[in-house]
């Protein structure tokens, strides 16, 4: 089997060094930024926050370097590397203004951050060199629920990462990729949903050589949400919560006792009473759904699933013992078999304390 070929870059996209390693294993996770390392013969020159990439065929997998040591237990000769993914440039606080929640689309907010932080930023140091980003879809009525520090103001500071572009993911279908292009010398994000629809994996098929299913308990206060335009009081639409943590209006596997809510909507000119409608049930039910750990392990390059093809934020049904459980694409790993997670759950400890702190 062909070695992976690793490649070490600064910041300004010269080469410090390469070289080979015949095997490694990969691992990332879209809601707190895993640190993958690796060990090479030692190449001097290497910094902290330079890129690496590693590649072998259509397998690439881009970071930035996180720690350097220089000589391990066995050889004074060998470097470990540690890394994280590309995303983890954008792991800044910014200032939010509350009152452009809602406005224009979801997209381009995230852009216009991105921007102001690494591209037009006053402090020349402190933009990334090289770096794109382009809304490739359009999401409106869209809201974090973010709230300003101070009474009657407008701006809170927030993580950019943890409390604006992983709620994209969990809560619109809106996916941040990444993309270091040495050969154009641009690091490039693309801001937008995924293509695919929802797809069904049956998780008890022999393709699956490990599963494991967590599905967090939802004491959910509200399963039956009524809405009512507050224009003539009369017009409604009722969403019902059901037994898989999926809702729409279809009054059926309904979650009982029935724990109601009802609300009025009111909506500018240029909107309308179903598309505010749409956004309250959203953000009411949505990551319900997702409130689950799932991990499926299966031989890398299975030509069923295809799962180093499957794009983080993807939507599935996952069949299990014959019931379906609806769930997100959140992390993968890959080394001799890959291991898919999807769901919001986590159960490593020190993940769920790193989120906690970075949503606080």
């Amino acid at each position: 089997m062909r070695p992976y070929n690793v490649e070490i870059f600064t910041q300004g996209f010269v080469m410090v060094g390469n070289t080979n390693v015949n095997e490694m294993a990969y691992k990332e996770d879209y809601l707190s930024s895993d640190e993958n390392s690796i060990t090479i013969i030692a190449i001097p020159g290497i910094q902290k926050q330079d890129y690496i990439r590693i590649s072998r065929g259509k397998e690439e997998y881009a970071g930035v370097i996180s720690e350097v040591t220089y000589g391990t237990a066995s050889s004074k000769k060998l470097q470990q590397i540690s890394f994280k993914p590309l995303m983890e440039l954008l792991n800044t606080d910014v200032l939010f203004d509350t009152t452009l929640q809602g406005v224009g689309t979801f997209e381009s907010f995230i852009c216009d951050r991105i921007r102001e932080m690494f591209i037009n930023h006053e402090d020349s140091l402190q933009n990334i060199k090289g770096l794109t980003v382009t809304a490739v879809s359009g999401t409106v009525d869209w809201g974090l629920h973010i709230t300003p520090s101070d009474k009657g103001g407008h701006y809170n500071i927030v993580n950019l990462l943890s409390s604006i572009i992983i709620p994209a993911l969990t809560k619109y279908g809106i996916l941040v990729r990444t993309e270091l292009d040495v050969q154009n010398k641009q690091v490039n994000l693309k801001v937008g949903k995924i293509a695919s629809g929802v797809i069904m994996i049956e998780s008890d098929l022999p393709n699956i050589i490990k599963k494991s299913v967590t599905i967090k308990r939802v004491n959910a206060d509200v399963n039956k949400l009524v809405l009512l335009d507050a224009n003539d009081y009369v017009t409604k639409k009722i969403y019902y919560l059901h037994s898989d943590l999926g809702y729409d209006t279809k009054n059926e596997d309904r979650i009982t006792p029935v724990i109601c809510e009802m609300k009025s909507l009111t909506y500018e000119e240029g909107s309308s009473f179903d598309s505010v409608a749409i956004k309250a049930a959203y953000d009411k039910f949505a990551n319900l759904a997702y409130s689950n750990l799932i991990e499926l392990t299966m031989i890398k390059g299975d030509s069923l699933i295809k799962p180093e093809e499957m794009e983080f934020g993807q939507v599935v049904n996952i069949i299990s013992d014959g019931v379906s459980y609806r769930s997100i694409l959140t992390g993968r790993e890959t080394g001799s078999e890959t291991k898919l997670i999807f769901g919001t759950v986590r159960l490593d400890l020190t993940k769920i304390l790193r989120r906690n702190e970075n949503g606080r």
